[in-house]
């Protein structure tokens, strides 16, 4: 049997039957969602559906994130210990890590119906990102020569006040870059250019980034480059699709649409 399902009035699937039930219990398909399969008269909500589904309905309300697997499960499914909600699946593995010392599992963030940001989507978002930049960073450069010219024209020679003062200046595109990425990331989970291009940072466990992390994470981009750009070509061939910053910073980038 195949499923589709309705999000923001845009059908998704077709979903096999396994595919389905594994998206009633990450959350992605909610009571509300609009769902269809073949052979139904018409688009029906998930819950009056629920039994022919072969799937318990569970309320977002009722269900929970698992520490270790970052997937989402009805409580009834889970046990919590020292805050965290864990699978009856996971439980065994989360308790064998804590045994280990391993004080803080690895949890991966859910990728949703439509998975990780790829290498070629991100590379557009950061182009699209460095236009609207370069934009902001021209207009501050003609201001910085203007006054700098001026400043010489009133007092020819003194040139390490004039270079110092241009390397003021200079910082402002720094701080305008780190600004516009803690402002749209704190506000949209994304840049504009990863809005345009559908996709945008999480951590590793589903929750937003903090200014620390977001301006780390912009410095950390420096490291991607410097190293002949393989920082950047690794969220080409890595499993969750990480450039070298993601690792440092501990984030994810997912696709929100198609």
């Amino acid at each position: 049997m195949q499923w589709y399902y309705a999000i923001n009035s845009q059908r998704q699937g077709p979903l096999a039957q396994a595919e389905f039930e594994q998206f009633v219990a990450q959350g992605t398909i909610r009571p509300d969602t609009l769902v269809w399969h073949e052979g139904m008269a018409q688009w029906q909500p998930y819950s009056e559906v629920a039994p022919a589904a072969g799937t318990p309905t569970a309320s977002p309300d009722d269900t929970e994130v698992c520490a270790l697997s970052g997937k989402r499960y009805p409580k009834r499914e889970m046990i919590q210990y020292e805050g965290k909600w864990i699978s009856a699946e996971h439980r065994d593995e989360y308790f064998q890590r804590l045994r280990e010392g391993v004080a803080q599992p690895n949890v991966s963030v859910v990728p949703g119906p439509y998975g990780y940001g790829g290498f070629w989507r991100r590379f557009l978002a950061v182009f699209v990102d460095g236009i609207a930049l370069w934009a902001i960073n021209t207009v501050l450069n003609l201001i910085i020569g203007a006054v700098i010219g001026l400043r010489m024209a009133i007092t020819p020679g003194h040139f390490a006040e004039q270079i110092g003062l241009f390397v003021v200046l200079q910082s402002l595109s720094i701080v305008i870059g780190v600004a516009y990425q803690i402002f749209f990331i704190r506000k949209f989970d994304a840049t504009p250019g990863k809005l345009a291009l559908g996709i945008k940072i999480l951590r590793a466990d589903g929750s937003k980034l903090s200014v620390g992390r977001i301006v780390g994470r912009y410095f950390a981009y420096m490291l991607s480059g410097f190293t002949l750009c393989i920082g950047y070509i690794m969220a080409g061939v890595d499993d969750e699709k990480r450039a070298l910053h993601d690792r440092i910073c501990d984030t994810r980038v997912i696709k929100t649409r198609a």
